[in-house]
């Protein structure tokens, strides 16, 4: 499996599991070479990477609100150029698992829960039609 979800301090965004990489170092991270994938898209996920380091400005502050990025950087554009490479990844790994993780970075919260169909969330002391309370989520969740 190989989950492409961006953090802080991940050069890549690569999460591979560790019987695909070819190379094993002490860094906290895996570099696209290191698992095989050739200099020209490694180059595009380091720079599509570097995007989401310079310019996420801030993640949620509730669950209605999309993360803030900087004004001059599209987030929707930021997304559709990771799908692209989720793309080729799972072109290039056809028999390994390609998990795209990186919608929170793009989409509030309540938008991700209502694209799987699942209700939205609502912070407590909020009463509102059609949503779900945090603590009856965290309550159903609780066992998991």
């Amino acid at each position: 499996m190989i989950r492409v979800f961006p953090e802080y301090g991940n050069p890549s965004s690569l999460w591979p599991s560790k019987e695909l990489e070819l190379l094993q170092s002490d860094r906290p991270y895996v570099l696209p070479g290191d698992i095989g994938i050739d200099d020209a898209l490694g180059d595009e996920i380091l720079a599509w990477t570097d995007i989401f380091q310079k310019y996420l400005v801030e993640e949620y502050e509730d669950f209605d609100r999309r993360p803030r990025w900087a004004p001059d950087i599209s987030a929707f554009d930021w997304y559709d150029e990771g799908r692209r490479i989720v793309s080729q990844l799972r072109a290039k790994f056809p028999d390994v698992q390609v998990l795209a993780q990186f919608g929170k970075y793009v989409l509030s919260v309540n938008e991700m829960r209502e694209n799987v169909g699942r209700l939205p969330i609502s912070m407590p002391g909020e009463c509102r039609t059609g949503y779900i309370g945090i603590r009856d989520f965290v309550g159903q969740n609780s066992h998991r």
